[in-house]
């Protein structure tokens, strides 16, 4: 009996390749690089599966509420987007344009200037990019779905 409680006294104390592994693999795990890409592996398994058989990349979503929820945001987009980042450019540009002595306020109206200008310019990419996204699959050898594609 004695010799049964040193061999597991004994297994217990020193690592086993089990335990080393394990412990590897949760140091791994806790690795913010490890973690992500593993998520991102796993989101593209997912969604690419039911893509993966189509020739026109979008046909699933064809008189679903997929196609309403895309002509709805790229409206809205449009419709309030453009206006709101143009007042934007506007507002910032004229308070630069008043703040001509003061460099604390210069500096802030160029900073406001800027981001209105980053903000006009994603909304512009966000309309024009799916028509170059189209344009490009056509040239590649794919195409997608008029039900899927905005404006």
């Amino acid at each position: 009996m004695s010799t049964r409680t040193q061999n597991s006294t004994a297994s217990t104390s020193e690592p086993t390749l089990y335990t080393h592994a394990k412990r590897r693999l949760a140091d791994a795990w806790l690795t913010p690089g490890v973690r992500e890409t593993t998520q991102l592996l796993l989101i593209l398994t997912l969604f690419a599966g039911s893509a993966m058989g189509q020739t026109d990349v979008g046909n699933i979503y064809c008189d679903t509420a997929v196609e309403d929820g895309v002509n709805v945001v790229f409206g809205a987009l449009a419709g309030l987007g453009l206006p709101a980042t143009m007042v934007f450019v506007g507002r910032s540009g004229l308070s630069y344009m008043r703040a001509s002595g003061n460099p604390n306020q210069q500096n802030e109206a160029r900073r406001d200037l800027i981001l209105s200008l980053v903000g006009l310019g994603v909304v512009v990419l966000a309309i024009v990019a799916p028509e170059l996204i189209t344009k490009f699959g056509d040239n590649v050898g794919f195409g997608f779905s008029d039900c899927v594609t905005p404006f």
